[in-house]
């Protein structure tokens, strides 16, 4: 599958990077930086600015291709929309935030590739330093008492007849099943997005067991009792904790609504 289009213009970014005097470091990310992109994956970039310069995200990436659509996102970073569906993401941040890289996972990191623009070696020590990190321990038990919250929440609002509203939070215990499912299965390479081509990743039972979890909104009593069966499947399957009468609860009024 060709990837011309993302490699030109990936190259044209770098470059207006590079020539530009308010961008002190430049970071590229995300799976084109990864070596997993295929046509439909997004361009991804950090621009650091010097102090008292701003970037006009939109502008500055309209002078390289045509922009269809942008809008800031809801974590604050500009999004574009190119034609044929190519999307870009910028981040254009002062150069204070590169301490910011601290705090990021290093999964799938490949600093000789993201590495674009480093006025003066902070970023590249950066990134090196987040290199040498040990990788996280998975938070299994944490992931799972998110779950069983989340979970919670759901049958409750199912309860109360609000059906839009538990069928919206079923992103989050589909998002929690999916990454204890990853980890029992021993794929532990992306649990930062563990939905990230689990169909390539997971075997047929998981995925099989990932589809009774989705559904629509007439669907949901049946949708959250398989979606606790599941959870607490895992739960022993991993050796994790879960309270003996939170879990009778959550099966109890699984069992009721799927009845009603």
């Amino acid at each position: 599958m060709s990837l011309d289009r993302h490699t030109q213009l990936d190259a044209r970014l770098r470059d207006a990077m590079r020539a530009d005097s308010r961008i002190t470091h430049a970071l590229a990310y995300g799976s084109f930086t990864q070596g997993t992109a295929d046509r439909f994956s997004d361009l991804e970039y950090w621009l650091y600015l010097a102090p008292d310069t701003e970037v006009d995200a939109r502008e500055w990436l309209g002078k390289l291709t045509p922009v269809l659509h942008g809008v800031v996102n809801e974590f604050g970073a500009f999004n574009a929309v190119l034609p044929g569906l190519l999307r870009v993401e910028l981040h254009a941040v002062p150069n204070t935030r590169i301490a910011g890289l601290d705090d990021w996972g290093n999964e799938n990191l490949f600093p000789g590739r993201m590495l674009v623009k480093d006025s003066d070696g902070r970023l590249a020590a950066a990134l090196q330093k987040l290199t040498a990190k040990p990788s996280p321990q998975p938070e299994a038990q944490a992931t799972l008492d998110r779950l069983l919250n989340w979970l919670a929440f759901g049958l409750n609002v199912l309860a109360r007849g609000e059906r839009i509203r538990a069928h919206g939070l079923l992103w989050w215990i589909q998002g929690g099943l999916l990454k204890l499912a990853a980890l029992e299965s021993g794929q532990t390479d992306s649990l930062l997005n563990p939905a990230r081509l689990a169909e390539r990743r997971l075997d047929a039972e998981t995925l099989r067991r990932y589809a009774a979890i989705t559904g629509g909104v007439d669907d949901l009593e049946q949708v959250y009792a398989n979606a606790v069966a599941w959870t607490l499947e895992l739960a022993e399957s991993l050796g994790l904790t879960v309270n003996a009468e939170l879990a009778g609860d959550l099966k109890e009024r699984a069992r009721v609504g799927g009845s009603s």
